[in-house]
C-alpha cells in the first residue's frame, strides 16, 4: 500500500503513544534533503488532508458514484464504508484500492478549506512551511501542483507512516521552533515522542469527523478553523521570540 493515508481512519484513536519510526521512506528523506530552509527560522509542518483541502466531501461522493456510503460511527473508514444494496461493510483490500482510486480522480481538485490561504500567507512572513502530507509519491507533484494554482505555494513532501520521524528530520534542517498541524492523533502523539519542544494543533475540518473524534492528547490546540489556529500559532510564535 503506497500510503498511510490509504489507512486513514483504519484503527481507532488510542491514547498509548506509539514507537515513533527510527526509519522513514528513502522519498521522503530525498524530498527533505532537498529542501530550501533557512536555519534558526521557525517551520510550520501542515498536514494536507482535513487541514489544507476537504477529504471527507470529496470521499463520500466518490463512494456514492459506485453504490457505496460511508457510516461514521468513529474516525476511521475501514468498517465505516458499506454497499447500499445490503448495508455491508467493504473488505480492507477493496477499500484501500478504492482509496487509491480516489486519490487519482480528486487530487486536483480538492477543496480548499476555508481560511486556510490566507493564514499561511500571514504566518509565512513569520516562518517558513512545509506540507506534509501521507499522500501517495506517485501524486505528490499533482497536489503540489494543484496547491499552487490555489494560492498555497509551499513545498510538498509526500510520507507513509507516522511523521515523528520526518519531522524530527525537518527540525534538523530547519533548528528553530516547530508546529504541525495535522488531524490524525497518532501523528500528533509520533510527533510529540519525536520532536517534544514542538507545538502541536489537532485539526479537522470537517464537522462530522470532528464530532467523532477526541482531543489528540499530545495536542496543545484543537480547532476546525483556520482563524483559530493562525492565533494560536501567532501566540506560540509571540512567546517564543518570532
Amino acid at each position: 500500500m503506497k500510503s498511510e493515508r490509504n489507512r486513514l481512519m483504519t484503527e481507532n484513536s488510542t491514547k498509548t503513544p506509539p514507537s515513533d519510526q527510527k526509519e522513514f521512506a528513502a522519498f521522503t528523506r530525498n524530498q527533505i534533503a532537498g529542501l530550501e530552509i533557512r536555519p534558526g527560522r521557525p517551520l510550520i509542518v501542515s498536514d494536507a488532508d482535513e487541514v489544507l483541502v476537504r477529504f471527507a466531501d470529496p470521499l463520500r461522493s466518490f463512494l456514492e458514484s459506485r453504490d457505496l456510503y460511508f457510516e461514521l460511527k468513529d474516525y476511521r473508514l475501514v468498517g465505516n464504508v458499506r454497499r447500499r444494496h445490503n448495508n455491508q461493510p467493504i473488505e480492507q483490500v477493496e477499500l484501500f484500492g478504492l482509496i487509491d482510486d480516489f486519490f487519482a480522480e480528486t487530487v486536483d481538485s480538492m477543496p480548499i478549506v476555508d481560511g486556510a490561504i490566507d493564514a499561511l500567507a500571514t504566518l509565512s512572513a513569520r516562518a517558513d512551511v512545509v506540507i506534509l502530507s501521507n499522500v501517495p509519491d506517485t501524486y505528490r507533484d499533482r497536489r503540489a501542483e494543484a496547491f499552487r494554482k490555489a494560492g498555497l505555494d509551499f513545498p510538498v513532501i509526500a510520507n507513509t507512516g507516522l511523521k515523528g520521524a520526518p519531522v524530527r528530520a525537518l527540525q534538523e534542517r530547519a533548528q528553530g521552533p516547530i508546529i504541525f498541524v495535522d488531524d490524525i492523533d497518532k501523528h500528533i502523539t509520533s510527533v510529540a515522542e519525536s520532536v517534544p519542544d514542538s507545538y502541536r494543533v489537532h485539526f479537522v475540518a470537517d464537522e462530522q469527523l470532528a464530532a467523532v473524534c477526541e482531543r489528540a492528547e499530545h495536542s496543545h490546540h484543537r480547532s476546525d478553523c483556520w482563524r483559530q489556529t493562525g492565533d494560536a500559532i501567532d501566540t506560540f510564535l509571540a512567546a517564543a521570540g518570532y
